[in-house]
C-alpha cells in the first residue's frame, strides 16, 4: 500500500481482458464496482491493448454482459492505430494492409484509412488474428521488406480466457520481427500515445487517475510510466509473486484480488 495519502481519484482506467471479463464471462464483482464509480461522479475509461473489435464491437460485447459501457469511454488499439495513423502520415500514404481481425479493418474504414493488398501498402498494420498463417507472414514480410513501416497494435505475449491463456498478438508480431530484422512502432500499452487523448477527453490530471489491470509489463508499466497510482488485478495474467523481481518504480501501487475490492481503496 502507498504511505501517502492519495490525491482524490476523478478517472479510473480499467483495462478488460483479465480485469472486467475473461473470454464471454464477467469477472464477478464487476459490473457493481463500476456502478459503486459512477455514484460517486468518479468517471470510468476502458483501455485494452486488444484490436479483434473495433471501439462499437466492444462496447457490444460489454452490453451483452450486462455494463452499460458507451463510445467515448472505450480506448482500443485499433482506435489508437487509426489516430496515429492520421496524425502522421499525408492522406495518399494511408494504405495498409492488416494482419488482425475484422474489428481492425471495421475501426480503419470508420476513420477513412484505406485497406488494401500487401503488394500496395505504404503501412502494415499487425495485431491478434487467430487465422494468422503462412501467406499472411509471407504478404507482410514483403511489404515491409519493400519498404512498408511496420505497426504493431501490441506485443502481448499472451492473453486471459476462460479456461487459462492463449498466445496474443506479440507471438504474431514476432513472426514479423523475425522475419524482417525490423522493430515496429508499437501503439498499446504500455505505450503513451493514447495518454493525452483520454486526459482530454475526461478533462483530468494525470495525477487524479488510477489505472487497474493485469499485466505488470504492459498495464501497470503504462500507468507507473504515465505518473498515474497503478493497481493490478489478481483475476489476468500477472501473478502476485512476480512483483518482487521488479524495479521499485514500475511495482503497482497496490494489489487487489479483483476490482471487486476497488472500492476498499478509493476515498
Amino acid at each position: 500500500m502507498m504511505k501517502k495519502t492519495m490525491k482524490r481519484i476523478k478517472l479510473v482506467i480499467f483495462d478488460l481482458d483479465g480485469v472486467i471479463y475473461r473470454g464471454s464471462k464477467l469477472i464477478k464483482g464487476a459490473d457493481k464496482t463500476i456502478k459503486w464509480l459512477k455514484t460517486r461522479n468518479i468517471k470510468v475509461a476502458y483501455l485494452t491493448n486488444a484490436c479483434s473489435h473495433s471501439r462499437k464491437g466492444r462496447i457490444c460485447k460489454m452490453l451483452g454482459l450486462g455494463l452499460n459501457a458507451e463510445e467515448h469511454e472505450m480506448f482500443t488499439t485499433s482506435y489508437a492505430v487509426c489516430h496515429y495513423i492520421l496524425k502522421n502520415y499525408p492522406p495518399k500514404k494511408r494504405k495498409v494492409y492488416y494482419i488482425g481481425q475484422k474489428g481492425l479493418e471495421e475501426e480503419m474504414g470508420l476513420h477513412g484509412i484505406r485497406v488494401v493488398e500487401a503488394e500496395k501498402a505504404d503501412i502494415v498494420v499487425v495485431g491478434w488474428d487467430p487465422d494468422f498463417n503462412y501467406k499472411k507472414m509471407t504478404d507482410g514480410f514483403r511489404a515491409i521488406e519493400r519498404g512498408a513501416d511496420f505497426i504493431a497494435t501490441n506485443v502481448d505475449a499472451t492473453f486471459p480466457v476462460e479456461d487459462g491463456l492463449v498466445p496474443g498478438a506479440g507471438a504474431v508480431v514476432a513472426s514479423l520481427i523475425c522475419t524482417t530484422g525490423k522493430q515496429p512502432k508499437v501503439i498499446g500499452k504500455p505505450n503513451l500515445f493514447i495518454l493525452k487523448m483520454i486526459l482530454d477527453r475526461f478533462g483530468v490530471k494525470k495525477e487524479e487517475v488510477m489505472m487497474v489491470g493485469d499485466r505488470l509489463e504492459t498495464d501497470i508499466l503504462f500507468g507507473k510510466k504515465a505518473g498515474m497510482k497503478a493497481t493490478l488485478v489478481l483475476t489476468g495474467v500477472s501473478k502476485k509473486s512476480q512483483i518482487k523481481k521488479l524495479e521499485k518504480w514500475k511495482k503497482p501501487d497496490y494489489v487487489l484480488e479483483s476490482v471487486n475490492d476497488l472500492p476498499s481503496i478509493i476515498k
